[in-house]
């Protein structure tokens, strides 16, 4: 089972400073498949090679996709090369203006917090091997720790104890799992950032967990 995670929006907290986004969202992408995750993997590659660096050489061409730059048009090449593939996506969109003062001021946990409340969402019972899990590395040496251990403990229940669980901290352009995660994560943001559905609406057949956490107060009159 590999499991690649990534975010979109920041978790600033300061909503007069331009910029600031209103959700922060988390995502998985889920496969279960040695042979479908070799795909995916190899048609990120495909993408580039074909779509982003057709016509650019050396320090011209581009080493990885990312949601928030790479043009609809070539979402949409790489979506329809997996699109009939075995994977799911789950993802968690946190309404910031409700958090609390105490995580606002420890943002790691309320990262690794978010990040499990999600993770335990994932079939674990489908898993025939081990559980891979890959995210975005963007931690200092104590946050990666402290993340590793915190998701270990919690997750322990879902997984079997004789089922391995790894996990890996590496950089987006380096991993093409990585990156296909954060044109998925890109979309999710858009919808409920931006009320924008052109990327969203293209794969979100595929989405097999949908939250909204702390979502705004209903206002009764």
């Amino acid at each position: 089972m590999y499991i690649y995670l990534d975010e979109s929006g920041d978790l600033g907290f300061d909503f007069t400073k331009q910029g600031t986004s209103r959700f922060f969202v988390i995502t998985l992408l889920i496969v279960y498949s040695n042979d479908v995750n070799k795909k995916i993997l190899k048609m990120i590659e495909r993408t580039l090679k074909r779509k982003v660096n057709k016509r650019k050489k050396g320090k011209n061409s581009e080493a990885e996709l990312k949601g928030s730059k790479t043009d609809i048009t070539v979402k949409r090449y790489f979506y329809r090369l997996v699109k009939d593939d075995s994977f799911e996506i789950c993802t968690l969109i946190l309404n910031k203006a409700r958090v609390i003062d105490k995580l606002r001021k420890n943002k790691p946990k309320l990262y690794n917090y978010i990040s499990k409340l999600l993770l335990e969402k994932c079939q674990f019972g489908k898993v025939q091997n081990r559980v891979s899990l890959t995210v975005d590395k963007c931690k200092n040496k104590e946050e990666t720790k402290d993340f590793n251990n915190y998701l270990l403990t919690a997750l322990r229940k879902f997984i079997p104890v004789t089922t391995p669980f790894v996990q890996y901290h590496e950089a987006s352009y380096a991993h093409k799992g990585l990156q296909a995660v954060d044109l998925f994560s890109w979309g999710v943001y858009r919808k409920y950032e931006r009320s924008d559905l052109e990327w969203y609406s293209e794969f979100h057949e595929k989405i097999k967990v949908e939250i909204m956490y702390l979502p705004a107060r209903k206002r009764w009159f």
